[in-house]
């Protein structure tokens, strides 16, 4: 029996990468250079081989936090939802997700990318239980690092899949999680119903290999 389900964002929620579409909004907003187009797109290959280089990555993504407060960013964020997102909520997602809510089951989201860019998301969904990765902060304002032992990608959407299950009382087994990507499969390995959102292709032949469930929520 299912217990609790948990929800990757980025392409299997939402028909986007967040942190491609931060830094587009950012350029289009004049928040950022036009350059950090083509860094982004360069980790964004890098992210989908699997040979992302994570601490060049973090101090790209994380430049513009540095320096502002939560509120700050939150407001900057929401415009970012508003703008880049919520036009690309995946309509199968949204049923699925919402059909779960209305029969009082929970679920939950679990993102690499940071909760300050989850929480509008969720928000929309109406998921009151988000985790993304957490942002350091100092004297009150970001810092533009990642708050040591809080990046949840890989082993670290594991870890906070165990704080979840001691959350709920539930077990890995009793867990069902979905995620699009390579970078999920340590996570769907360690639960007891993985399932495949319109995986890409290193996840879809791990997926038939297993026998996980694959399902096809692009529009």
């Amino acid at each position: 029996m299912i217990k609790l389900h948990i929800f990757d964002m980025d392409h299997t929620l939402i028909e986007a990468d967040c942190d491609v579409t931060w830094k587009q909004f950012l350029v289009a907003e004049k928040l950022a250079p036009a350059s950090a187009l083509d860094e982004a797109g360069r980790f964004f290959a890098q992210y989908n081989a699997g040979c992302l280089d994570q601490d060049e990555f973090n101090a790209f993504q994380l430049r513009e936090f540095a320096g502002h407060t939560p509120e700050e960013m939150a407001e900057i964020s929401r415009r970012h939802f508003e703008k880049m997102i919520r036009p690309n909520v995946r309509v199968a997602a949204e049923k699925y997700l919402r059909l779960l809510l209305a029969e009082g089951v929970p679920c939950a989201i679990l993102s690499s990318t940071n909760r300050e860019l989850v929480a509008p998301v969720a928000e929309y969904f109406g998921i009151s239980d988000f985790n993304g990765t957490v942002l350091e902060m100092q004297d009150g304002k970001f810092t533009g690092r990642i708050a040591p032992g809080e990046f949840f990608a890989g082993e670290g959407k594991v870890m906070v899949m165990q704080r979840l299950c001691a959350k709920y009382g539930v077990t890995p087994a009793e867990i069902a999680a979905y995620g699009d990507s390579i970078n999920d499969a340590k996570l769907l390995a360690a639960v007891g119903h993985p399932h495949a959102v319109s995986p890409s292709a290193a996840l879809k032949a791990l997926a038939e290999a297993n026998k996980w469930r694959i399902l096809e929520w692009r529009a």
